[in-house]
C-alpha cells in the first residue's frame, strides 16, 4: 500500500501511462530493494514484455545495474536490479542538540556510508551546516565516488520547521530561531536540498520501509534529547496550519513539573527525553546510596539500558519510572490520533529497549472510554533510521525525476 505522500507527481499527456509504469517499476526498487525483471512483473502486474522495454534505457545508462543472481528457481538465474550508488546518491544529514549524523543514501534506502560529527551545544547553524558538508565530501572522496553522483541533501531537525520553505522556525534544544536551513546547503553545495521536522521523517520513512507499512493510521514517536512525532493520518502526515504538527513533547503534562526549553513548566520531555532520564538516574542514585548498583550520576541511557538488562535496581526503577511518564503522555497521543499503532524510535528507545515493554505493560492497565494498550513497536533500520528518513523527501523526488524522464 502506497502512502498517499509517497504517490508521483508526474508529468500529465502523451506518454502519461509509460511515465507512470516506468515510476511504479522503480519505486518497487526503492520501496523493496533490488528485484529481478520477473519479480518486478510479478510485483507491479505488468507484462514481463513491459517490464523489459521500460527498464533497458535505465539499463543502458547505468542508472540500474546487475546486483547479482537470484537464488533460487531452475535454469538461467534472473539478474538482480539496484539502483546504481555510483550514479545517484543522496546524503542524509540529521541534527541533534550536539551532534549531527551524516550518510550517503542510495535511492533503495541503504546506507554506503556513515559517519557522526559532534559539536558543543547551541553551535551556530552555519557551523553546523559546514561540518555536514564537510563530511559529505569527505565520505565521497574515501569511497571513491564522483561528486556528480550526489543528487541532494536531506536534512532532519527536531523543532518547528516548515519543510515547504526549509524554514527552521525554532529549535529550542539548539538554540536556533528563524535558519534559512534549507537556503545554507543549497548555497553551501550548489545542490537540491530538503529540510523537514525529524519526527514526520521518521514517520515517512516507517511508511515506506519500515513499521508503518501497511498502516493508514500511526504515530512515530521519536525520543531523543527531546521528544517530537510524525503523524500519519489515513495515510497522509499530519503538517498543521503552521507546519508545525507533531511537537508532542511540549504537551504539558504537570504545570509544577521542571521548566521547559520551550518556556513551559512540565513538557512530557522535561520527564521522558535524555536530559530528564539522566537527571532521574542521579536523583535515584542520591537517594538509594549503598544498593550497589553500577551505575553513576554520569551514566549514560545506554548504560543504563545494561544495566537495567542486567537487574541493577537503580536502573530498573528508574526505567519503570520513565515508563510510567511515558505511558501518561501517550495517553494524550491515542486519544488525539487513534493510531493503530505508535512506533518508538531515537535514541532513548535504542539504547534502553526495556523501556518499551515496562511502558506497553502500563498502558495495558488503563482504561477509560477506551482502551489505550496500542501496540508500541521499535522502529526499524533504527542504527540509520534518521539519515534514512533524512534523506527520503530528496530520494522520492528524484525516482519522480527519472520516471518523467
Amino acid at each position: 500500500m502506497t502512502p498517499d505522500f509517497a504517490s508521483p507527481r508526474l508529468k500529465v499527456g502523451r506518454g502519461d501511462l509509460r511515465r507512470r509504469n516506468r515510476w511504479l517499476l522503480l519505486h518497487l526498487i526503492q520501496t523493496h530493494g533490488p528485484s529481478s525483471q520477473a519479480g518486478l512483473a510479478r510485483r507491479s502486474g505488468l507484462s514481463p514484455a513491459t517490464v523489459s522495454a521500460i527498464l533497458q534505457p535505465l539499463i543502458e545508462n547505468r542508472t540500474l545495474v546487475e546486483e547479482g543472481k537470484a537464488q533460487s528457481g531452475i535454469g538461467r538465474k534472473a539478474s538482480i536490479l539496484a539502483f546504481n550508488p555510483r550514479s545517484i546518491l543522496i546524503a542524509g544529514v540529521s541534527i541533534e542538540q550536539e551532534e549531527c549524523e551524516v550518510a550517503l543514501v542510495d535511492l533503495s534506502a541503504r546506507v554506503l556510508d556513515h559517519v557522526t560529527a559532534e559539536y558543543p551545544r547551541y553551535t551556530e547553524p552555519r557551523e553546523v551546516a559546514d561540518l555536514a558538508v564537510a563530511r559529505i565530501r569527505a565520505m565521497l572522496r574515501s569511497n571513491r565516488i564522483d561528486s556528480r553522483a550526489l543528487a541532494g541533501i536531506g536534512v532532519a531537525i527536531p523543532g518547528l520547521v516548515d519543510s515547504d520553505s526549509g524554514l527552521v522556525c525554532v529549535a529550542t534544544n539548539l538554540g536556533w530561531r528563524n535558519v534559512q536551513l534549507r537556503a545554507l546547503f543549497e548555497q553551501k553545495t550548489q545542490l537540491p536540498a530538503s529540510v523537514e521536522h525529524l519526527g514526520r521523517a521518521k514517520a515517512r520513512a516507517q511508511a515506506v520501509w519500515g513499521q508503518g507499512a501497511g498502516h493508514r493510521n500511526f504515530v512515530c514517536l521519536e525520543i531523543g534529547s527531546g521528544i517530537g512525532a510524525g503523524v500519519v493520518a489515513d495515510g497522509r502526515i499530519l503538517i498543521g496550519a503552521g507546519a508545525f504538527a507533531g511537537e508532542v513533547g511540549h504537551t504539558v503534562l504537570d504545570p509544577s513539573g521542571p521548566r521547559c526549553a520551550c518556556g513551559l513548566d512540565g513538557c512530557w520531555e522535561t520527564f521522558c527525553a535524555s536530559p530528564a532520564i539522566r537527571r532521574r538516574i542521579g536523583e535515584h542514585l542520591a537517594s538509594d546510596a549503598g544498593t550497589g548498583s553500577t551505575l553513576t550520576p554520569g551514566s549514560s541511557v545506554a548504560e543504563l539500558g545494561r544495566a537495567a538488562g542486567q537487574g541493577d535496581p537503580v536502573a530498573r526503577r528508574v526505567v519503570a519510572e520513565t515508563a510510567r511518564h511515558l505511558a501518561r503522555g501517550l495517553v494524550n497521543v491515542i486519544w488525539n490520533f487513534d493510531p493503530e499503532v505508535v512506533i518508538l524510535s531515537g535514541s532513548v528507545v535504542r539504547n534502553c529497549p526495556s523501556l518499551i515493554e515496562a511502558t506497553q505493560a502500563g498502558l495495558a492497565k488503563l482504561e477509560a472510554a477506551r482502551s489505550f494498550n496500542v501496540p508500541l513497536v521499535a522502529a526499524s533500520h533504527e542504527s540509520d533510521a534518521s539519515v534514512i528518513a533524512a534523506s527520503a523527501v530528496v530520494s522520492f523526488r528524484r525516482v519522480e525525476e527519472l520516471a518523467n524522464g
